[in-house]
């Protein structure tokens, strides 16, 4: 018989499944917004605006998670206090509780996000055709991440082995 799992009391399933319907909810409205427009779903789009999308998706999962540039948005979802250590102001972050909480943990998750922006990226496409050139740009923004995330891995991988084989070296001595 498997041992049980324990983890703490998390009070935040309510909201967490309040978000999900509301997902779901504007899923289902974008959805009959397409619905409406084409008279039909579309069936296929061309490959290279699928890698489009895809790398606008990927784009703006990044913006909203990780980027300097929109902490004030993330931020929206937490307590702050400020705090005196040794002479200098901090700002301590707190979770927040309810739907602030779910907000903040859902700005922490790729994944999540991923899946919200790839609804609005999707919608946007099929909607609007002026969204094609915003789509383009964020796409050409993701292109530029993606490289700039290859181009760090490589040189800090470069970097680690060099370290490898500088111990490795002192250690023959």
């Amino acid at each position: 018989m498997p041992k049980p799992t324990l983890r703490p009391k998390d009070s935040q399933n309510f909201w967490n499944f309040v978000l999900s319907v509301a997902f779901s909810c504007v899923l289902i409205v974008a959805m009959y917004e397409i619905w409406g427009k084409h008279g039909d779903f579309p069936h296929s789009i061309p490959l290279f605006d699928a890698l489009l999308l895809a790398l606008a998706s990927f784009r703006l999962t990044r913006l909203f998670v990780y980027d300097k540039i929109m902490r004030w948005f993330r931020e929206l979802f937490v307590s702050k206090r400020e705090v005196v250590k040794d002479g200098a102001t901090w700002v301590e972050m707190l979770p927040a509780d309810g739907i602030l909480r779910t907000g903040h943990d859902l700005l922490g998750c790729p994944w999540c996000i991923g899946f919200w922006s790839a609804l609005v990226v999707t919608f946007l496409y099929f909607t609007f055709s002026w969204a094609w050139l915003v789509i383009l740009f964020l796409a050409v923004a993701g292109a530029g991440s993606v490289m700039q995330i290859t181009a760090n891995a490589i040189g800090w991988t470069a970097e680690n082995l060099k370290l490898d084989a500088h111990r490795k070296e002192e250690t023959n001595r």
